[in-house]
């Protein structure tokens, strides 16, 4: 099996249906929400009640290449 293609980007460069990495819950979470609140921190929603992760504009982003 050939090895996962990861990269890391900020938060801004994430998009619906991008799949990304939660460190914490060491699993991943297709996007299909994006919120940006007033002090620049990114909050990404997937599918279930849990599925929430939150960046600030200056951490990066694991997600599987496109």
């Amino acid at each position: 099996m050939a090895a996962e293609e990861t990269e890391s980007v900020p938060p801004e460069q994430i998009e619906d249906g991008d799949v990304i990495c939660d460190q914490l819950g060491k699993r991943w979470l297709t996007v299909s929400e994006i919120t940006v609140d007033d002090n620049h921190v990114f909050a990404f929603y997937g599918g279930g009640p849990d599925d929430r992760m939150a960046f600030e504009e200056s951490e990066l982003v694991r997600r599987r290449s496109h």
